[in-house]
């Protein structure tokens, strides 16, 4: 079992997510694996959006981004490395983009998923997301945000 620490993503982790955006669009089929747009990734550091990480070894494994909107999160892109999959670091970057969600005031987290990524979204359905609707290659899912 790997120490796997959490935090919040700072500029010098952009080659990480890049590649772990990558990776997760070529495990799903995507034949665009292109990455983000030069840039993209700006919009996270230092306004209301943000990204976790996940660390293991001094390497980033796993991230969540965040958009914050006025009435709702949106969780853009969650990807965990493969060796690292099934050991809980998904379930806790959720976990912290749902804490995003209710320090923030709003009271839906909502996402997207490939409907070919049936695993990710049972993942989904156990922790209180609906689809909440259908487009043509994914499912929109939203969960009711509780501030605690």
């Amino acid at each position: 079992m790997y120490n796997v620490t959490y935090r919040r993503a700072v500029p010098n982790d952009k080659p990480a997510i890049e590649r772990l955006f990558e990776e997760m669009l070529a495990s799903v089929g995507d034949d665009e694996t292109e990455g983000y747009e030069n840039g993209y990734l700006d919009k996270f550091f230092g306004g209301g959006d943000v990204i976790y990480v996940a660390v293991a070894k001094e390497n980033v494994v796993g991230y969540v981004s965040v958009e914050l909107h006025h009435d709702f999160v949106y969780l853009d892109d969650l990807s965990v490395t493969e060796k690292y999959r099934g050991m809980g670091i998904g379930t806790k970057l959720i976990k912290f983009a749902e804490r995003y969600a209710a320090d923030s005031n709003v009271p839906e987290a909502v996402l997207h998923v490939e409907r070919s990524n049936t695993a990710a979204r049972y993942l989904y359905q156990r922790f209180g997301y609906a689809v909440t609707d259908e487009e043509e290659n994914r499912f929109r899912m939203a969960k009711h945000i509780r501030k605690d």
